[in-house]
C-alpha cells in the first residue's frame, strides 16, 4: 500500500543483514496492514476447539492455567501446527508492547525482543527473545497472545526465512506455528520479506500473503486450532504486480490490495474476498476501488460495526496537496467525500478508533512550502459535526523526525490503549537512525518516548495494547 511506511521502510533491517553478512536471507519488516474490525474490547466467540483448550474468545478467564509444553521447532515443510493456548488473568494497567530488535555495534549478534511496557507503572518486561530479529507482531484481541514472525539466523537455520511464532502475554508457551521456506524473494522491496499477517478477531484464523521470485503471490488460511491450511489465491508469473493481504473486515471477509512491483508504479486495486469460499480456482475477488497512480500516501480502515470503509489519499507531488478521507458501503458500493484537506494538509495514515471517530497522521506544510510538521489529528465522523479535525501533537518543521502509527495491524488496541485514553507512535530520526516508541494522550499534548534505541541498527516498532 501506498503509505507512509511503503515509501520510506525506516524501520529496516538492511543493516544488520550486512553486519551479519546474511547475504540474500537478510529481511525486514513486511508493509503494514491497515482496516479491519476496531473494536478496543474482546469479542464473542464459541467455546472448544477455536482455541485449543484455551478460554473462549471474549469471555473473562477466572484463573491463570499453566502452560502445558510446547514446541518452537519448525513442522514439516508445507505443514502448519495447532495452537496451544491456555487463559491467562490480565489486570488493570494499560501496557504497550512492542518490538525491540537489538543490534549490538560492533558485533555479528542480534537478537529480536517483545517487551511490554506499563503505562501506569513505568516498569519494562520482556516477554519473550527469538531468533535475530522479529517482525509484524500483533496483539491478540482478547489481550492475551502476541503472534510474530522470528527471523532465524542462516548460520544455523538457512532453510527457513521466518518461523510464524505465538506466545502468551506473560512469556509462557512459546510455540512456533508455521515456517517460510528460504525462497528467493525480491521486488517491491529487497530489504524487506514480503510476508503479510493478519489474525482475525475472533482468534480463529491466520491469514498470511507471500510474494516470492517478484512472479507469485499467494495467500494462505491457517486455522489456528487445528493447524490446516488452504489456499485461497494464487497469482503466478506476473513480474508487474503482487497482492497482499491488508486486514480482516470482520472474521470471514478480508481485504486484498493488488499493486506494481516496480516504478513507474500502476494503478492499485483494492479487493475484499471471502475467506470461507475463496478457493485458487475461484477466489470470488470482488473489486472495491482502484487507486490513482503517483498517489503518494493511501490508507483504509473500516467502523467497529463493519458497516463502513474509510479511505484516505494524498497526492504528495500535488502543489498544493490534495488530501481526501472519502467513506462508503465496507462491502463496497458508492463511496462520497467526508473531508477535503487544506492545500497544506497531506494525511500519511488513518485509523479508526471509534465510531464516531478517526486518527490521522499527517505533514502540514509551511507556507512557503519548504517544510513540514507532523501532526497527530483526531477528526469527527457524527454527521452535522463538521467533522472537527483537533490536533493532537504538531512537532516542528525543524524537526526531521519521521513518525507512524502501528505498520502492521490496525484494530484499535493495536494503535490505542484498551481504555481508549492513550495512542502510540513510533519514531526514527533519518541521521542518526535513532528510533523510539512514543505514547501520548487523545486528550491533546505532547508525546513522550517510552523505549528509545541507541544510535546504530538496533529498532523498534508497536505491537499492540493489552492490560496487566
Amino acid at each position: 500500500m501506498m503509505k507512509r511506511s511503503h515509501l520510506s521502510s525506516i524501520f529496516s533491517g538492511l543493516l544488520l543483514c550486512f553486519l551479519l553478512m546474511l547475504g540474500s536471507a537478510c529481511s525486514s519488516q513486511p508493509a503494514s496492514g491497515s482496516g479491519g474490525n476496531a473494536t478496543p474490547t474482546a469479542p464473542s466467540g464459541t467455546a472448544g476447539s477455536s482455541n485449543n483448550g484455551g478460554t473462549p474468545a471474549g469471555s473473562t478467564p477466572s484463573q491463570t492455567v499453566q502452560m502445558p509444553p510446547t514446541q518452537t521447532a519448525c513442522p514439516a515443510t508445507g505443514t502448519a501446527r495447532a495452537a496451544v493456548m491456555r487463559p491467562l488473568v490480565l489486570g488493570h494497567d494499560q501496557d504497550l508492547v512492542y518490538i525491540y530488535n537489538e543490534v549490538p555495534q560492533n558485533t555479528s549478534t542480534a537478537v529480536g525482543h517483545l517487551r511490554r511496557y506499563d503505562a501506569t507503572t513505568g516498569q519494562k518486561t520482556d516477554i519473550v527473545s527469538s531468533g535475530i530479529r522479529i517482525d509484524q507482531a500483533q496483539v491478540s484481541a482478547d489481550g492475551q497472545w502476541v503472534l510474530f514472525l522470528s527471523i532465524p539466523d542462516p548460520r544455523g537455520d538457512n532453510q527457513h526465512s521466518a518461523m510464524l511464532q505465538l506466545v502468551r502475554m506473560d512469556g509462557q508457551g512459546l510455540q512456533t506455528l508455521y515456517c517460510f521456506p528460504n525462497a528467493t524473494y525480491s521486488g517491491q522491496n529487497t530489504s524487506r520479506l514480503p510476508i503479510s499477517l493478519q489474525w482475525s478477531v475472533d482468534q480463529q484464523s491466520i491469514l498470511f500473503s507471500v510474494n516470492t521470485n517478484n512472479d507469485t503471490s499467494q495467500v494462505e488460511l491457517l486455522n489456528v486450532s487445528t493447524g490446516a491450511l488452504k489456499t485461497l489465491f494464487l497469482d503466478q508469473n506476473d513480474q508487474l504486480y503482487y497482492y497482499s493481504v491488508v486486514t480482516w473486515l470482520d472474521n470471514t471477509h478480508f481485504y486484498l490490495i493488488k499493486q506494481g512491483s516496480q516504478a513507474p508504479t500502476p494503478p492499485a486495486t483494492v479487493f475484499l474476498m471471502n475467506a470461507s469460499t475463496a478457493t485458487v480456482a475461484n477466489p470470488g475477488l470482488v473489486q472495491l476501488f482502484t487507486i490513482p497512480t503517483r498517489q503518494s500516501y493511501f490508507s483504509l480502515d473500516s467502523s467497529p460495526d463493519g458497516s463502513k470503509l474509510y479511505s484516505s489519499s494524498c497526492l504528495l507531488a500535488a502543489s498544493p496537496f490534495n488530501t481526501t478521507i472519502m467513506v462508503g458501503p465496507a462491502m463496497g458500493g458508492t463511496r462520497t467525500t467526508l473531508f477535503q484537506g487544506s492545500p497544506l494538509d497531506c494525511v500519511q495514515v488513518l485509523r479508526v478508533i471509534s465510531p464516531n471517530k478517526l486518527l490521522a497522521l499527517a505533514q502540514v506544510s509551511t507556507n512557503a512550502g519548504n517544510a513540514f510538521s507532523n501532526d497527530v489529528w483526531t477528526l469527527n465522523t457524527t454527521p452535522g459535526s463538521n467533522y472537527n479535525v483537533v490536533s493532537l501533537l504538531s512537532v516542528s518543521p525543524s524537526d526531521q523526525t519521521r513518525y507512524d502509527f502501528n505498520e502492521t495491524t490496525q484494530f484499535t488496541w493495536s494503535n490505542v490503549s484498551r481504555d481508549g485514553g492513550t495512542y502510540a507512535l513510533q519514531a526514527v530520526n533519518p541521521a542518526t537512525n535513532v528510533q523510539s516508541i512514543m505514547i501520548g494522550s487523545l486528550s491533546g499534548g505532547n508525546a513522550s518516548a517510552i523505549a528509545t534505541t541507541s544510535p546504530g541498527s538496533s529498532t523498534v516498532s508497536i505491537a499492540g495494547w493489552t492490560t496487566l
